[in-house]
């Protein structure tokens, strides 16, 4: 595994587009939480004596969690660019004739898939913590913290499907578009037609399991439903979407050409 990562490293250190593009991806989060805090909470002043702040101990983790989960594509482009430019330079092939496996290029991909989650699961912490220290009024508390990883989990989610569809696709500039098409639109008209004509089923769709475990607190205390499942209903849901995209990446990998 060392050699693996050693490998991958080599691919990248001097990939300036990479470097750009993930301190963007790791700036955006920060930037996102801190504009809507600082925006909504000059206009919360009457609201939050109803609903309380949700910039506040413990509402921030889900309330930054929520906003995290619109804002975090860039990482699928990332990834997708990643396994994209094996194809493109051939240097999937390379590696197979320096003595890899097929499967230690579905590894390769996997740790950055798990890296990537992980950064992005730590600089969202930091930019929660803080903002629930600057603009909150209660003492820093982890209770509701487990919205972070439901977050997380959404995340891992997305990065299996550009995974998936780089590996599938082969080239960057149509799974680009295929995957923002899925991410920005098709799972969320498919949720809607299908919680319109099926019920609460609509809302196990890869990223909507996430979404559904992360509303905007604001919305949820004053919006609510019974067409909801329990919550280990979606987490079961999203760990069956990362076992399935896994397993469809390997199917390829090892069984078609390279």
């Amino acid at each position: 595994m060392k050699q693996i990562i050693y490998t991958e490293w080599l691919k990248v250190k001097n990939y300036r587009t990479f470097w750009a593009m993930l301190l963007l991806a790791l700036i955006i989060i920060p930037a996102g939480n801190f504009m809507v805090a600082d925006k909504f909470t000059e206009n919360l002043q009457q609201l939050s004596k109803l609903v309380g702040n949700p910039f506040s101990f413990p509402d921030v983790w889900l309330t930054m969690a929520s906003i995290n989960s619109y804002i975090s594509a860039l990482f699928g482009l990332l990834l997708i660019i990643l396994v994209t430019n094996e194809y493109t330079y051939r240097t999937n092939r390379q590696n197979i004739i320096d003595g890899w496996e097929r499967k230690h290029f579905v590894y390769a991909k996997l740790f950055w898939l798990v890296l990537l989650a992980l950064l992005t699961l730590v600089v969202a912490t930091i930019s929660a913590a803080l903002v629930g220290v600057i603009y909150g009024n209660k003492p820093v508390s982890f209770e509701g913290y487990e919205y972070m990883l439901y977050y997380f989990l959404q995340l891992v989610v997305m990065l299996t499907i550009a995974l998936l569809i780089g590996v599938l696709v082969k080239r960057a500039g149509l799974a680009i578009v295929l995957f923002v098409a899925y991410n920005m639109m098709l799972d969320q008209l498919l949720t809607f037609l299908l919680k319109r004509y099926i019920g609460a089923a609509g809302g196990l769709l890869p990223l909507q399991s996430g979404d559904e475990l992360l509303p905007f607190p604001l919305v949820g205390k004053m919006v609510t439903t019974s067409d909801h499942y329990d919550t280990y209903v979606y987490i079961l849901a999203m760990l069956c979407y990362i076992i399935l995209g896994i397993f469809l990446v390997f199917r390829k990998i090892l069984k078609s050409d390279l």
